[in-house]
């Protein structure tokens, strides 16, 4: 549904038989409204095309969409597109972040919060893949992604042009709920294992931590991620 939203360029929805709720309905409606074709497929042809997809069994939950991979952007564009959009603009840097799961996660909070979009590095990252997409909950048809060859350089280039870059790390000398979010801001958040990258942290403005009350020491990255986001946007919205 939402890359129906979205507009992205959808070559065929196929649904299993016998699945026909309310969502389905309405998914139907806004395919025929777009101009999508929609396909009922019996379930044995529907498990041949999960099998050929190699989806894990009942990812699909019983829809299927096929789209043309969605290319990355160049980190030029995306900085000008931001800032046309917003005096304010977001972007969320991944930094190790390798798991699909939580890059979706990452960017259902993103999306949620305001972001306008992501930047991660070519290699040692997560790719966008169909697990990925769906952790996402369909956020990651309306973010765009540039993909970067080093964190810190870019970094270090967006703090030249102005932005002002806050990373995630703990410990860390400020609280997440203890500094200003304004102007442009890109929000850094490191991989559950080993956090952020020490060049990494050297380029960032400003670092802040979650503090932790119990035994535990550290949260989930896309945990944290939504945590931060959310009280970015609690900033920007007094």
């Amino acid at each position: 549904m939402e890359a129906i939203a979205s507009g992205t360029a959808i070559e065929k929805i196929f649904v299993v038989y016998g699945l026909d709720d309310a969502d389905v309905h309405r998914m139907r409606v806004a395919a025929q409204r777009a101009g999508v074709p929609l396909a009922t497929m019996d379930k044995r042809k529907f498990a041949d095309l999960e099998r050929e997809l190699e989806l894990d069994k009942n990812a699909a939950q019983g829809v299927i969409a096929l789209r043309p991979p969605k290319p990355p952007i160049s980190l030029a564009q995306l900085t000008e597109e931001a800032l046309a959009s917003s005096e304010h603009p977001l972007l969320v840097v991944l930094d190790g972040i390798t798991d699909p799961h939580n890059l979706g996660a990452i960017a259902r909070s993103a999306e949620g919060a305001g972001a306008y979009g992501l930047i991660m590095p070519e290699h040692y990252s997560a790719p966008i893949t169909p697990v990925a997409v769906k952790a996402s909950a369909g956020a990651l048809e309306h973010l765009p992604v540039a993909k970067i060859k080093r964190v810190s350089n870019t970094l270090n280039e967006l703090r030249e042009q102005g932005w002002n870059v806050v990373g995630t790390a703990a410990p860390a000398p400020s609280r997440y709920d203890q500094v200003e979010y304004g102007g442009p801001l890109a929000v850094v958040i490191g991989s559950e294992g080993e956090g952020l990258h020490p060049r990494v942290i050297e380029a960032c403005t400003t670092v802040v931590e979650i503090p932790m009350h119990g035994k535990v020491a550290s949260l989930n990255a896309s945990v944290a991620a939504g945590i931060i986001l959310f009280e970015i946007a609690r900033h920007r919205l007094k």
